[in-house]
């Protein structure tokens, strides 16, 4: 059946992460007795998982965290460190991005946060905020739920009237994609060294 919508993750799909960036920066804020603290295992922690589907503030988030760090370090500095992880938004895909909307639905699906939101969202090249490439945004930390969990597939494509296997779901993460799939919607593993707008090109002559 052919495609008619396409849904993005945008981390490692359609923003690069610079995770070596991120840990460079939380390096220079850690506490003496934080230095073997690697940042992404803040991930693990339940506050992390809690902020990602909004149930807690950035605030809360931002003091759930703060043991790790010196005394002086202010939520600013940890705001600039924590948005260091988020990449530019390449050109090629702002340019895929509108070439594809002329043909198809699009959707963002992002396990993300209300700091990250803030940062990228006004920083995507050529419009004036990322919803202008897009149908709607869906963001976990707005819905409650967050991929993998089957619901949050579920809640855009009836809210959208999609017919899944009318869509096209693209992710890095093979857990995200496998759950999609279980629900019909066909999918796009992104993993590194993948050029997307490559890709789409050749898909968008199939």
């Amino acid at each position: 059946m052919a495609i008619k919508n396409i849904i993005f993750d945008l981390g490692n799909v359609l923003i690069p992460l610079e995770k070596e960036a991120a840990k460079a920066a939380f390096n220079e804020l850690l506490a003496e007795d934080q230095k073997h603290t690697d940042i992404f295992s803040f991930k693990t922690l339940d506050a992390f998982i809690d902020y990602e589907i909004g149930k807690i503030s950035s605030e809360q988030f931002l003091e759930s965290i703060r043991i790790f760090f010196r005394p002086d370090v202010l939520n600013s500095e940890i705001v600039n460190a924590w948005n260091k992880i988020i990449g530019d938004f390449p050109v090629e895909n702002v340019a895929m991005l509108k070439n594809l909307g002329q043909q198809y639905r699009l959707f963002v699906l992002s396990n993300t946060n209300e700091i990250h939101a803030n940062k990228y969202e006004k920083e995507v090249p050529g419009v004036e905020h990322l919803g202008d490439l897009f149908e709607k945004l869906y963001y976990s930390h707005i819905m409650g739920l967050r991929k993998p969990q089957p619901e949050i597939y579920e809640q855009v494509l009836i809210e959208n009237l999609l017919n899944p296997a009318e869509t096209l779901f693209a992710d890095d993460l093979a857990e995200n994609i496998e759950s999609a799939g279980k629900l019909g919607v066909q999918t796009l593993h992104v993993t590194p060294g993948l050029d997307l707008p490559g890709w789409f090109s050749g898909f968008n002559r199939k």
